[in-house]
C-alpha cells in the first residue's frame, strides 16, 4: 500500500492498494471531524451533480475488511513519519 500526503484537513492521504496481481489507485482517506476517526473510500468519479465509486464489493464485510486493513496501514505510516520528522529535527539540531 502507498499513502500519498495531502495539505488538506479533510484528505489525509490518497491510497494506491495492491490486490493480489493488480494495483488500484483513488482510494481517499479522510477525516470525520464529526466522528474523531478516518475512514477510507473506494476511486470515484462525477457523474453530473454526484460522485460515484469505481467498483463496488460483492460483500459488506470485503469492503470493511480492505478498509480495516487501509487505515491500519495509514496509522503505521503516520507513526512511522512522525518518528522520521522527529529524527530529522533533533539531528538538525545537533549539527
Amino acid at each position: 500500500m502507498k499513502f500519498i500526503k495531502t495539505t488538506s484537513k479533510k484528505v489525509k492521504a490518497r491510497a494506491d492498494i495492491h490486490f493480489d496481481w493488480f494495483l488500484l489507485k483513488g482510494f481517499k482517506i479522510i477525516w470525520d471531524e464529526k466522528k474523531k476517526k478516518n475512514y477510507v473510500t473506494p476511486p470515484s468519479y462525477m457523474a453530473g451533480r454526484y460522485w460515484r465509486e469505481l467498483f463496488r464489493t460483492d460483500y459488506p464485510e470485503d469492503w470493511d475488511e480492505i478498509q480495516r486493513k487501509a487505515l491500519e496501514a495509514f496509522d503505521f505510516y503516520e507513526m512511522e513519519e512522525s518518528v522520521n520528522e522527529s529524527t530529522k529535527n533533533k539531528h538538525d539540531r545537533d549539527i
